[in-house]
């Protein structure tokens, strides 16, 4: 009997140690193109430990997404008041993929479908509170492709999509850029897409894609070359001379900044960040990759 009352406490948490239970990964924060909003990202999900403690990690399923986005009001303002929009889909998001585009009033992001997290199978996804529906990915993008970038430019109309197969070695292969309309007022003659096959892609700094300032342009780094491209062009043209910052791609998106005053996550007050992106900016052209930078810092 004593044996059973030293050992049942033992049962108890051991049990309780392989139950399921809510957890979530780290927060994630964007600022938006203009500096008025600042999206958050929370990936949520259920997790229980596994039966050998030597495997080192958990069992995780039914992951959700909350997106939060907090409007920023006046010059670097407190953000801790109630989002302005709040959205939520039924998996995970890839790290670094989620961004707001204010004018616009639109949300970008690479959504998984299943329970491995991270893994290959994913797709790119566009939302907005104002009723947006327009943006199809099936249009062009196979079931045995992976999407590796999902950047949208300046101006929220379009995205630049890095596609290709992912194979056991993980290696990318068939690589191919898509430019897509997601506007959703091409006409019924023409496409709402574009595709431009690459002959090499890693997810590497040799490899980058980045927007023109103005959203007309589409710059492509292959490793020691640089190409560049448009809906209008159909085709991919070595670039003479490019932007001195490949990164970052766009003049929003995902960033570690935290928001300024009091509430949100934590009550301790904090400064605010500045928007990193307003030096985003084509000039000066370069003809070396040897001069490019990175530009966010």
């Amino acid at each position: 009997m004593k044996i059973l009352i030293i050992l049942l406490p033992l049962f108890i948490f051991h049990c309780s140690q392989i139950q399921w239970r809510p957890a979530s990964l780290a927060v994630e924060r964007g600022w938006s193109e203009t500096g008025k909003n600042i999206v958050q990202t929370e990936v949520i999900y259920e997790e229980k430990d596994a039966w050998n403690p030597l495997s080192g990690t958990t069992h995780k399923k039914n992951y959700r997404t909350k997106f939060r986005i907090y409007e920023i009001p006046g010059t670097l303002s407190d953000s801790g008041d109630p989002p302005i929009y709040s959205y939520e889909i039924g998996s995970w998001t890839l790290p670094g993929s989620v961004y707001f585009h204010s004018a616009t009033n639109r949300l970008f992001w690479i959504q998984g479908i299943n329970d491995e997290y991270g893994g290959a199978i994913r797709f790119p996804a566009v939302w907005s509170p104002k009723g947006f529906r327009s943006f199809e990915p099936k249009s062009f993008q196979k079931e045995d492709q992976t999407i590796f970038q999902f950047v949208p430019s300046p101006d929220g109309g379009k995205a630049a999509i890095i596609l290709g197969k992912l194979r056991s070695d993980l290696e990318i292969e068939s690589p191919v850029l898509i430019i897509a309309d997601v506007n959703g007022q091409s006409s019924s003659y023409d496409r709402s897409y574009f595709e431009f096959p690459l002959v090499k892609w890693e997810e590497t700094p040799e490899f980058r894609i980045r927007w023109s300032e103005n959203s007309d342009l589409l710059y492509i780094r292959v490793q020691n070359q640089v190409f560049k491209t448009n809906e209008k062009s159909k085709k991919l043209e070595e670039a003479k001379e490019f932007p001195v910052c490949f990164y970052p791609a766009s003049n929003f998106g995902p960033v570690g900044i935290s928001p300024g005053g009091k509430g949100g996550d934590s009550d301790i007050a904090r400064d605010m960040e500045a928007p990193p992106f307003k030096r985003f900016k084509d000039k000066p052209l370069v003809k070396s990759l040897n001069q490019t930078k990175d530009c966010s810092q």
